[in-house]
């Protein structure tokens, strides 16, 4: 028995495939829309030439998205990891930057064969967050002076100190400056980005808010002819490619500074991407290998990159919603994207010397804020010393750089844990004309507090009820236990553990000694 050709079930999914089809292509298009310009403003903003962002954006687009295993996943040059380009600029210079870029891709690659990806997940909260919070209060700072046609300083700290300064050229009226036109068309792009959000009809809302932003604001850029400063590209996209030797390669392996630049460029680019893979991609924590695979593709994307000296490449999270919340289910979108990146600079160019600046500027102001914005709110319930290594790790970055900011976040982390896994606070409660003593603990017991633990029971008469609470004990471990023990076996004492389990009211159970001792031969 054949299939007719006119078969209605056959009809309905050639009919669902083109439906499909259409859907990944106008994901293309608005993942195009997204990236472009911000590719171009996130290079204005890492200190190097525009056509860089584009050139790392396409490579992101047809590597990475034939290697990652993600279709949510959309990668690129990020405004957060601008901040540390940055630096990595001024610091070793831009030729340098692309054996920096290749040295973080092998890293990666490397981290992802090995699938040691997982370890990533072990990275404290605090930490990861205030290292987000503080690249994105550096793009606020640094921003905010290309928004208002003046030029950025050197650090992120005196960025923040002379923004008064800034502000006070984008008020006063200057002539032979453009200051104030360019404070005007800044205020305006974020009126209109933040009036699409709030007011746009939900059709529309597919439409991002930052494209809305800068279309409309060049678009009366150009009809008022303001002068202003704006996006500036070369005849030929390779003009200022220069491309990584082997040598410079393996002797930046040799150079224990520009290979801790690279270790912490890694780490930073693999934990945003990996993090943000979390949050766009709903099966990736129940699909074995998926991170290690994102961490291959990101390795050689950022190989490719810096081969040729171009931005490194994260995973982008604004251009991976933007592509799940259009209705993409492959890996088309991602590609196709990168391709109309390069036709569309290669056959209109104007589109992006039409930009100002300082409309990219405000985009990427109104960016760090909601991402600032976004990790208080996701923080709120943190403890108090969580906060403070998260507001320390933020300072730090701000008044070093990304690398040192997050170096001293890692080593509060480190402290605060050892502090944790350390310390005991312990209390001894008697009562008169009894025999019952109660020892509240509090932290962790481990053997190197059996001093003052055998201290505190050296304390307690013969022949006493010992109430041992341990409901507040984070971590007691085998020594302690044993310690209670012997206790109960030389003073002839009766020992009764207390403790609370999932909101339960105090539970007491005496124990002897040898019942006691078999429980923990059988936990051990």
């Amino acid at each position: 028995m054949t299939t007719s050709a006119l078969d209605p079930s056959t009809a309905t999914e050639k009919t669902d495939r083109k439906k499909q089809l259409t859907t990944e292509l106008c994901a293309a298009i608005v993942l195009l829309c997204i990236a472009l310009p911000l590719n171009v403003g996130v290079a204005i903003a890492s200190g190097v030439p525009a056509e860089f962002g584009i050139i790392s954006g396409a490579i992101a687009s047809l590597v990475t998205g034939f290697v990652t295993g993600s279709s949510a996943l959309v990668s690129g040059p990020d405004a957060g990891i601008g901040v540390l380009v940055f630096d990595l600029v001024q610091q070793y210079g831009l030729k340098n930057l692309g054996v920096i870029v290749v040295v973080t891709g092998l890293i990666q690659l490397a981290i992802g064969l090995t699938r040691s990806a997982k370890w990533f997940r072990a990275v404290s909260p605090a930490v990861v967050n205030g290292m987000l919070a503080g690249m994105g209060l550096i793009i606020i700072f640094t921003q905010f002076h290309i928004m208002l046609d003046d030029k950025p300083k050197s650090t992120g700290l005196m960025n923040m100190l002379l923004m008064p300064e800034a502000l006070l050229k984008g008020i006063t009226p200057n002539e032979g400056t453009s200051h104030q036109e360019a404070a005007i068309l800044a205020l305006a792009t974020i009126a209109v980005a933040v009036a699409w959000t709030r007011w746009a009809p939900a059709k529309l809302k597919i439409v991002p808010n930052a494209l809305v932003g800068i279309a409309t604001v060049t678009l009366a850029a150009m009809f008022f002819d303001m002068p202003v400063k704006y996006v500036t590209i070369p005849a030929s996209l390779t003009q200022n490619i220069s491309l990584v030797s082997i040598d410079s390669v393996i002797a930046a392996f040799q150079n224990p500074e520009m290979l801790g630049a690279a270790g912490m460029l890694a780490f930073i680019c693999s934990a945003q991407s990996l993090i943000t893979l979390s949050a766009v991609d709903d099966t990736a924590l129940r699909r074995g290998g998926l991170y290690d695979r994102e961490l291959i593709a990101q390795g050689v994307g950022n190989i490719a990159c810096g081969a040729i000296g171009a931005l490194p490449i994260v995973g982008v999270l604004l251009r991976s919603m933007a592509n799940k919340q259009n209705g993409a289910v492959t890996r088309i979108p991602n590609v196709l994207h990168g391709i109309l990146m390069i036709s569309t600079i290669i056959c209109l160019p104007w589109l992006l010397t039409s930009i100002p600046t300082s409309v990219l500027a405000a985009i990427l102001v109104l960016t760090g804020t909601r991402m600032v914005l976004g990790i208080w709110k996701s923080v709120k319930t943190y403890e108090k010393r969580e906060l403070q290594i998260l507001a320390l790790t933020a300072v730090a970055i701000i008044s070093t750089n990304l690398f040192t900011g997050v170096l001293i976040g890692f080593v509060a982390a480190l402290l605060k844990q050892l502090y944790t896994l350390s310390h005991l606070d312990m209390r001894l409660e008697t009562q008169r004309n009894s025999n019952i003593a109660i020892l509240h603990m509090r932290g962790a017991a481990t053997f190197l507090q059996l001093p003052r633990i055998e201290s505190m029971l050296a304390q307690i008469p013969d022949h006493t009820e010992l109430h041992v609470r341990l409901d507040e004990i984070r971590y007691i471990d085998h020594a302690c236990l044993l310690n209670l023990v012997q206790w109960e076996r030389h003073h002839r004492g009766r020992l009764v553990i207390d403790w609370s389990r999932s909101g339960m009211q105090f539970r007491r159970y005496p124990m002897r000694t040898s019942q006691l001792e078999a429980d923990l031969a059988n936990q051990n």
